[in-house]
């Protein structure tokens, strides 16, 4: 009996051990030599960019699932670089945990310009795909390359500009002409106004302002270049068009009554609107500048004092800078040469200022601009100089 009572309690023992070793975190070894990188199945491909389509699915890529000795997610990162680089820079376009990823025309197109494929060359992307464990990159695994071979098109501006030019004008507020008058001598003024392109739409433009309407003087119209009378925009029955489509000078707008104005003109579908606004606290800067690495082409851009812009004489809500040099980099614009006072963005050439929090900086690509900005709306403009 004692000989089962000692058999019976070494048995308890072993259980019981066996419990605590099994409630220990298990371990687990990735073993590289049972592990597989994914396989991209797409072949190398040729796709014709077209800024006419630029909303349209242009490419999508698809790999095989990465193969690894144990059961975990499985995070895929792509990324691309211009042919013949070995990937020495790589650029990240995206993580997921699908097995595929599509571009729009634009997309694509967006991204050989930022591997450095030049604008009307053909030329080839190169794409791969890292897989690894997880959200934090471990066991990291490349697949396969395959190229795309492109031919980018440019993302700079269109030549065609809209200037503001009338005798709807406050020289303490307006920005419509230069004096109360729609002539600087024999031309029209050579400092009018930009009004803003759209982020979205080259075709769409803004301006936010001050309209001050005298007796006989509430008129004013759009103009594509500064100091020449042609072409120029204005109404036609009400309507909304151009002397070039007209084949003579169109009608000009007419302001209603002194006060702030929002314009929005459509030169493509022909449309517009032009709709009072109230302000309740009117800005008051005395400085606006640029700041940031696009000032230098490095970081010390951002240490360096600020670029500060003209006011314009007209239009105190108005500031620019002309042929103004910038390098590949981020931009801000900001006020009273300190922090937090600026504006970021989203969009290059053109877009509305983001003041909440500490918001992105613009993207700026190399080149000679004139800068303008609005502060009373926080729209900027960058228009390629040639």
């Amino acid at each position: 009996m004692k000989k089962i009572s000692i058999l019976l309690f070494a048995f308890v023992a072993a259980l019981c051990f066996n419990a605590c070793v099994e409630d220990d975190e298990p371990t687990f070894v990735i073993q590289e030599e049972q592990s597989e990188g994914p396989l991209i199945v797409t072949a190398n491909s040729s796709v014709t960019l077209n800024k006419d389509i630029e909303n349209d699915q242009a490419f999508t890529f698809v790999w095989e699932d990465a193969g690894y000795n144990i059961n975990s997610p499985i995070t895929y990162t792509i990324e691309a670089a211009r042919a013949g680089t070995d990937f020495e820079t790589p650029e990240t376009i995206a993580s997921t945990t699908d097995r595929f990823y599509s571009w729009t025309v634009k997309e694509l197109n967006t991204m050989a310009i930022l591997v450095g494929l030049l604008p009307d060359e053909e030329a080839s992307i190169e794409l791969r795909v890292v897989s690894s464990l997880g959200t934090n990159g471990g066991s990291a695994i490349k697949s396969n390359v395959i190229s795309v071979t492109v031919t980018p098109y440019s993302t700079i501006l269109p030549v065609k500009n809209l200037f503001l030019v009338g005798n709807t004008v406050d020289t303490n507020k307006s920005g419509a002409a230069d004096n109360d008058d729609w002539e600087n001598g024999t031309n029209p003024s050579s400092i009018n106004t930009y009004i803003f392109r759209d982020a979205d739409d080259p075709n769409i433009f803004h301006f936010r302002g001050y309209f001050e309407v005298d007796p006989g003087e509430n008129e004013f119209k759009l103009l594509e270049t500064q100091g020449s009378w042609q072409p120029q925009w204005g109404l036609d029955g009400g309507g909304f068009t151009s002397s070039d489509i007209l084949g003579g000078d169109p009608g000009a707008f007419t302001v209603p009554a002194s006060g702030y104005y929002d314009l929005t003109v459509n030169i493509d579908d022909l449309t517009h609107s032009f709709t009072p606004f109230t302000i309740t606290t009117e800005p008051t800067y005395t400085t606006i500048g640029i700041i940031g690495a696009s000032r230098t082409g490095d970081d010390s851009g951002w240490n360096a004092p600020d670029t500060d812009m003209t006011q314009s004489p007209f239009n105190p809500h108005i500031w620019y800078l002309e042929g103004q040099t910038l390098f590949d980099g981020p931009l801000k614009f900001r006020h009273s040469d300190d922090w937090p006072g600026n504006w970021g963005g989203t969009t290059e050439f053109a877009g509305v200022g983001i003041t909440d929090g500490d918001p992105p900086a613009i993207p700026v690509t190399a080149g000679t601009y004139d800068i303008w900005f609005n502060d009373l709306d926080g729209r900027y403009l960058l228009v390629p100089v040639e």
